[in-house]
């Protein structure tokens, strides 16, 4: 079947989540035609924020990475990155159902009540030689050998590991690369992160703007069912018509809908089991108690994300409760909710101050870990894992760099890059 649009623009990009909004502005600033696919019906995918009662809340919560390659990748795009640092004054940790002071920084620990004296001094001292540490020889050991390697104190086992979830979003030591996780965990620590003022839609917003006056053509009428041919001759078939492309960047989410796009079968054992959560958002009158809570000895954290950003009324709070999911995980929803609204009691949330919430059972974070087994990051699938010349992937489980929105972004300007030298 040939394609119905006589146009044949330079580029099909499929997804118009982050990967997808990146790749199209890099190929359109280089003067390449573009058009973006995404069925959903709007550009953004899990970077969407959304109101809740008159609070705005993202797709679970999120934060930018300071240092990270999307936060780079937006400089040069001049959208704008505007935001509040967490207040982690006060933080508390969870651990054996106390909450114990935890400051924030390998310095402040010596003032916690979690841990011993002994176990302050090496704690401080191991987070404080992070960031000088060379992840590379970890890349094929899991993040539980290393942890296991380095203390054998329970407390600060867990506090550890407690860190390593807080960075990375995943639950699974046994399966998680050291590297991939000191590397993510030691950016954290030295350059931060922010919750954005408005939400990750302003990124969305700046980026799809940018692209559309740069002549990027955006297709929210019909999702793709496969990208056919070869290049420079692709065939874009939509459930409404067929369009013409020389080459194709398929950025659509995760590595099984990368497989059934482009008919290749082995992405999604390469890329590892997806990232989970489940989460509690809540629009609340009033700052709880507790601003920041992390679980030392369970897979749980607590934030109010607004403020520091402007996601709520002036006086008001937006939080979200989260409990990091292991693969293996298969609670039934009102398990996580249970856990999830002991948690914001334990924070202090009143519930006479709860004027709307929102529940996601089973929310995907990443659709892919960068296993021990594989080589960590270096190990995940590559851009040009469909082995067709001109079809190339995009994602928060692609390439060898970054974790979460970096790694969309990082492998979204790695395809894109590619195309334009090709």
């Amino acid at each position: 079947m040939e394609a119905t649009n006589a146009r044949t623009f330079d580029t099909a990009v499929v997804g118009a989540g982050l990967a997808g909004l990146i790749a199209a502005n890099r190929l359109a600033d280089a003067g390449r035609s573009v058009v973006v696919f995404d069925g959903l019906g709007a550009s953004g995918g899990r970077a969407r924020t959304s109101l809740l009662s008159d609070h705005l809340v993202n797709q679970g919560p999120h934060a930018l990475y300071v240092d990270g390659h999307a936060n780079r990748i937006l400089q040069r795009f001049d959208i704008p990155v505007e935001g509040g640092e967490p207040l982690t004054r006060g933080t508390r940790g969870l651990y054996d159902d106390r909450l114990h002071l935890l400051p924030a920084g390998p310095v402040s620990l010596l003032r916690t009540t979690l841990l011993s004296p002994v176990e302050k001094l090496a704690v401080g001292s191991l987070l404080a030689r992070l960031p000088r540490m060379d992840p590379d020889p970890l890349d094929e050991v899991t993040l539980a050998e290393w942890i296991d390697s380095v203390t054998r104190r329970q407390a600060v086992h867990d506090l550890l590991a407690a860190l390593m979830r807080l960075a990375t979003y995943v639950d699974c030591p046994e399966l998680l690369s050291a590297g991939a996780a000191l590397r993510q965990l030691s950016m954290a620590l030295t350059g931060g992160v922010l919750y954005l003022h408005g939400g990750w839609q302003v990124l969305v917003d700046g980026l799809t703007a940018k692209a559309e006056a740069a002549g990027v053509v955006f297709r929210f009428d019909g999702s793709v069912t496969g990208v056919l041919g070869d290049a420079p001759h692709l065939t874009i078939r939509t459930a409404v018509e067929d369009l013409s492309a020389r080459t194709a960047i398929v950025a659509a989410g995760s590595p099984g809908t990368a497989e059934r796009l482009t008919g290749v079968n082995r992405l999604v054992e390469a890329a590892g089991p997806p990232a989970r959560a489940a989460v509690l958002d809540l629009a609340l009158d009033r700052p709880p108690e507790h601003r920041f809570v992390l679980g030392i000895d369970r897979p749980v954290y607590f934030s109010v994300h607004g403020p520091p950003a402007r996601l709520a009324p002036d006086g008001q709070a937006t939080a979200s409760a989260v409990r990091y999911l292991h693969p293996d995980t298969e609670d039934a929803s009102d398990v996580s909710r249970s856990v999830l609204d002991d948690l914001a009691t334990t924070c202090g949330v009143d519930p006479e101050s709860l004027l709307a919430e929102r529940y996601l059972h089973t929310m995907t974070v990443a659709h892919g870990l960068p296993l021990a087994a594989l080589g960590g990051l270096a190990g995940r699938p590559g851009i040009d894992a469909v082995g067709r010349p001109g079809v190339l992937l995009a994602g928060d489980w692609v390439g060898p760099d970054g974790l979460l929105a970096d790694a969309a972004a990082a492998s979204a300007w790695a395809a894109a890059d590619a195309l334009l030298v090709s």
